[in-house]
């Protein structure tokens, strides 16, 4: 049926990307074969009271999710499934794989909150998970290379090796395709972060299979106490992300509220800092600070006086000497701070110019940290395709013109060359534009002078 049709209607027809398509019909005609091989005809040996056993504690470990950055949802299934892969009463793959099928049922999925296809793909991205243990296991006891302490240590890593990369493999890969964020972004803000807390359910799942048929399968409800601090872990992970970043949208916003015709200027150099970065290959974790550094690279802007920052024209020498102070604010700002501290020297020297003649302390080419020149071409081109109070933007190639001009003098020309190649790629929308509105200066000005005078009007009528 699949090689005479390779979408079901019913798939086709969702309006999702032909790549998510291919991977979800994939994993789940992979699972049902996986389903229908081990099932077909059913063991006589399976023992029943086992496998509801760990099918009841799969769904309860599934109840307690817990949400990562990047759209990646984190369970403590791990460890019964894979208890259940380690469970000598249940030596055949029949009763792992529909573990892992029923046991990962959630609330979500019966409150019908993520489309049907997307269930499937997550439950047989499970069995497929757990399938593979199971082989990778079998094989290992065929080998004879599970006798002794050795073997068991082998066994289990090997086991819950294959179990972590089928599974964590499918689901970057579905986000990555559903939301069209690269492998390596999704890696570095959510699976490596958990991937700690898997290993460790590993070896849990192995110790809850030996208790279970040493003392009883009752004795494994004592291992829920590590399964909830692994749970907790991930929780404060996402909560701890949450507020880092939610300090830093804050601090970017403050800019906007003090600084309000360049509004959303910021978050738009942060997401075009990031593309050049990734396009230029960096690290993951590098983008990251890129991207942060980008959304603060005007933080100073806090400590400039409002009739230079909001001064509608050209700023006089001595106006702009006070407003080359703001890298050094900004960097001010963030040094405190240990989480943003290694943000203050991309922030501090933003401002530099490849030639040396930049400021605040006149860096030269490969002395300018990286994410610095980046950024500082990030600013420019944004700069130029964004209106502002004195003039209008100049259009993409016209700005583009003008950073090539430039490049070698006051732009780095690896960076240039990166964003160039980056437009020629997917043009000149590449960046998602924010959709924060500039706020009109003579509006922002009149609120200023009403909220100067209130204070005013109001001791007046009290006396």
């Amino acid at each position: 049926m699949i090689r005479a049709l390779p979408y079901p209607p019913a798939v086709r027809s969702l309006g999702i990307p032909a790549e998510v398509r291919s991977l979800v019909v994939a994993v789940i005609a992979a699972g049902c074969l996986v389903l229908l091989r081990v099932s077909v005809p059913i063991p006589a040996d399976v023992d029943l009271i086992h496998p509801l056993f760990w099918i009841g504690v799969t769904l309860v470990a599934a109840s307690l999710s817990v949400r990562l950055p990047g759209d990646v949802v984190a369970h403590i299934t791990t460890a019964p499934i894979l208890a259940a892969v380690f469970d000598p009463q249940m030596a055949n793959p029949f009763a792992v794989c529909w573990v892992a099928l029923l046991g990962t049922i959630e609330i979500r999925d019966l409150r019908r909150e993520i489309p049907w296809y997307g269930t499937l793909y997550n439950k047989f991205s499970y069995v497929l998970a757990a399938f593979g243990a199971w082989v990778a296991m079998a094989l290992l006891r065929q080998l004879g290379s599970s006798d002794g302490p050795v073997g068991t240590v082998v066994l289990i890593l090997v086991a819950g090796s294959a179990f972590i990369l089928v599974n964590m493999s499918l689901a970057v890969f579905a986000v990555s395709l559903r939301t069209g964020a690269p492998l390596t972004r999704i890696w570095a803000g959510s699976i490596r972060s958990s991937l700690f807390g898997a290993i460790a359910q590993v070896f849990i799942a192995w110790l809850m299979a030996e208790v279970g048929i040493k003392v009883g399968l009752w004795a494994t409800s004592l291992f829920i106490v590590p399964l909830l601090l692994a749970r907790y872990s991930f929780t404060k992970y996402a909560e701890t992300r949450a507020l880092f970043f939610g300090t830093v949208s804050a601090l970017s916003q403050a800019i906007d509220a003090k600084d309000g015709f360049t509004r959303g200027h910021a978050d738009r150099v942060s997401r075009i800092a990031g593309a050049i970065a990734r396009e230029m290959g960096l690290p993951e974790r590098q983008i990251e600070e890129i991207e942060l550094a980008g959304m603060l690279h005007d933080i100073g802007k806090i400590g400039v006086e409002d009739q230079i920052l909001m001064k509608p024209a050209r700023l006089d020498p001595h106006e702009q000497e006070l407003m080359r102070r703001h890298p050094i604010y900004g960097a001010s700002i963030l040094s405190p701070s240990e989480s943003l501290r290694p943000l203050a020297p991309l922030v501090l020297h933003h401002h530099e110019n490849y030639d040396g003649s930049g400021y605040p302390e006149g860096r030269k080419g490969e002395d300018i940290p990286l994410g610095s020149r980046i950024i500082i071409v990030a600013d420019a081109y944004e700069a130029m395709t964004s209106d502002r109070i004195y003039r209008k933007a100049i259009g993409h190639e016209r700005a583009m013109d003008q950073l090539n001009r430039y490049k070698g003098i006051q732009f780095d020309p690896r960076v240039v060359r990166a964003l160039g190649s980056l437009l020629d790629k997917r043009g000149a929308d590449a960046f998602e534009v924010s959709e924060l509105p500039p706020i009109n200066y003579e509006t922002l000005a009149e609120l200023r002078k009403r909220l100067a005078r209130e204070p005013l009007a109001h001791d007046a009528h009290a006396g």
